[in-house]
């Protein structure tokens, strides 16, 4: 997800507030808000953790979720984990401690950490909208394969680690009279300037322009389609437009992830592109108290994912529901006019998608003179299943779609 904020910056949280408590009064130093503060760090931390972990389980214990958006999925929620484990703790201890207190190792790793992990959501969530621009635009295309999207993960991460090595070499620790500081420590000052600029346009301005020219073009097609296919006079009408549905439900819930993920970091880039340019507001007597607010904020983005898919992705829902069952409905759902769905694995991809009346299964066993039953099979390739239509003619309605 393209984030507004440069690696650098974010490298520099650590120093920055570290060095102004011991320069100025700060509101921040009154207990209760310190209290407060930490509250709200330890909720995203545990729902950021507990979330995305349960987002991984699920993509990886069912092989019928291991589609190649979810794929994407589950790395943007690795990465999220990384942001709660090193991000989330370390920017408010250090301050609340007034010094860096872990160590010269956690000095290099933590900001190249953060940074990776900004960039990691960053080309991921262009990756999935170029995927997806692919798959509506040139449906009859071959979607991209599994081995594909496996290397092209490899490809991000590395990529990543590459942009983000900087920010491991050029961080020192310092000793003062005060306490330890990370702070970095760049050859030259051109050298942070380019590092802050090349990140500014590899990690915000190229990934912004991608994935909103594919998300525009994305929904003008979905449009163009539903006004063809359902002015055509189809004769399967009710299954096109629920396909259509189907999809635009699923580009909402990506471009719902992208935009609260910019939303969440506008604020905390605001801040440091204002301090940037003047230091001294860091003198302010608010200062802190608008840094962590903007800091939580942005923090908070590593927790909305799961949500989302829990509320509009219907096979997160289902896997979530079997995982947890406690965080959700405990009455077994009851079979709506004698239908049910049933999930067939086979040995290879798509799996099958069955509909079928028990009780008319039951009834045709019993009368040899019941109706025919009618097949129909249709191939997805967005979902990468096959979805098999089981209808009577005495019920025109045929089964329900799953």
């Amino acid at each position: 997800m393209a984030s507004t904020i440069s690696a650098e910056n974010l490298s520099r949280l650590l120093p920055n507030v570290t060095h102004n408590e011991t320069e100025a009064p700060q509101v921040m130093h009154q207990p209760w808000l310190t209290g407060l503060f930490v509250i709200m760090y330890a909720l995203i931390f545990l729902l950021g953790i507990s979330g995305n972990t349960l987002v991984v389980y699920c993509v990886v214990r069912n092989k019928t979720m291991q589609t190649i958006t979810n794929i994407f999925i589950t790395n943007l929620a690795v990465s999220d984990i990384l942001m709660c484990l090193l991000a989330v703790p370390f920017t408010p201890l250090s301050y609340f401690l007034n010094s860096w207190m872990f160590g010269e190792a956690l000095c290099h790793i933590v900001p190249m950490s953060l940074g990776i992990s900004v960039y990691v959501s960053t080309l991921t969530s262009t990756a999935i909208a170029v995927d997806r621009y692919f798959v509506i635009v040139y449906p009859f295309k071959p979607r991209m394969k599994v081995c594909v999207c496996l290397l092209m993960i490899v490809a991000i991460w590395i990529i990543s680690i590459s942009i983000s090595l900087p920010l491991g070499i050029y961080m020192e620790l310092k000793e003062g009279s005060e306490g330890c500081t990370c702070e970095e420590s760049w050859p030259r000052p051109q050298a942070s300037q380019f590092f802050t600029v090349t990140s500014l346009v590899l990690q915000y301005i190229v990934p912004c322009s991608i994935i909103t020219y594919c998300y525009a073009k994305v929904s003008l097609a979905l449009k163009k389609r539903s006004r063809s296919k359902i002015g055509s006079g189809s004769k399967f009408r009710e299954r096109d437009e629920t396909e259509i549905k189907r999809k635009r439900r699923t580009n909402k819930m990506l471009i719902a992830m992208v935009t609260i993920f910019v939303c969440c970091w506008l604020p905390l880039n605001t801040v440091l592109l204002t301090v940037e340019y003047k230091s001294h507001i860091t003198l302010w007597y608010y200062y802190t108290l608008i840094f962590f607010s903007a800091h939580v904020i942005a923090m908070s983005s590593t927790i909305y994912n799961p949500f989302l898919y829990a509320w509009m992705n219907d096979n997160f829902k289902k896997e979530f529901k079997l995982v947890v069952p406690f965080l959700f409905r405990t009455e077994r759902e009851r079979p709506v006019n004698g239908n049910y769905t049933q999930y067939t694995n086979v040995d290879t991809q798509p799996s099958v998608v069955i509909n079928r009346s028990p009780q008319k299964d039951r009834e045709k066993a019993n009368d040899c003179n019941s109706p025919t039953n009618k097949q129909k099979a249709f191939y997805d390739p967005e979902s990468e299943k096959v979805e098999l239509k089981v209808n009577t003619d005495a019920d025109s309605e045929g089964a329900h779609s799953a």
